[in-house]
């Protein structure tokens, strides 16, 4: 027995409010890790500058705030990509109207959903290319380092599936 039309809009629903929730508690996450990261770097390059100028550098400072500056980078990208505050080419977008506008919409965020996974598998390799790398002043795993770029991939692929879903379930509607 087939489910009435409107419980399958519900159910539709559903599915992209569970991803709205994700993608809200993930980036409340990040954004409190990326807080945390740029005051350590501020207070890294801080201890840095007045350990120079006043007694002897530290040789860790600098290593530290380079990695620092990658995490924060990777994980901010996907602060950006959920607020839309990335730049965006939507001359070829704005070209259409209607329907047609929201397929290229939606191959548009299943393009951004590909990319971000080709980010995620080639930060993995990326990571397994440096089982034995230490960093020279510090003594960390650079498999630590390298994690920052799946994570951050993988934390924007966590953004994109409620805009992909929000695009998919409004063609369905229209055309029902």
């Amino acid at each position: 027995m087939a489910a009435p039309p409107f419980y399958e809009g519900i159910r539709e629903m559903m599915g992209v409010i569970c991803f709205k929730r994700l993608s809200d508690v993930a980036d409340r996450v990040v954004t409190w890790f990326v807080v945390v990261l740029l005051l350590g770097l501020t207070a890294v390059v801080t201890l840095q500058i007045v350990a120079r100028v006043f007694f002897e550098a530290f040789s860790w400072t600098e290593e530290l705030s380079r990695y620092l500056l990658v995490w924060s980078t990777f994980l901010g990208a996907s602060m950006g990509f959920k607020r839309g505050s990335h730049v965006a080419i939507t001359f070829v977008v704005d070209l259409f109207s209607g329907r047609f506008r929201q397929w290229v919409s939606v191959l548009i965020h299943a393009l951004s959903v590909l990319f971000f996974f080709v980010g995620i598998v080639y930060g993995f390799q990326m990571i397994h290319q440096q089982v034995y790398q230490i960093s020279p002043a510090m003594g960390l795993s650079m498999r630590v380092v390298y994690l920052a770029i799946p994570l951050g991939f993988a934390t924007m692929v966590i953004h994109v599936f409620p805009l992909l879903l929000d695009e998919i379930v409004l063609l369905v509607r229209r055309k029902g």
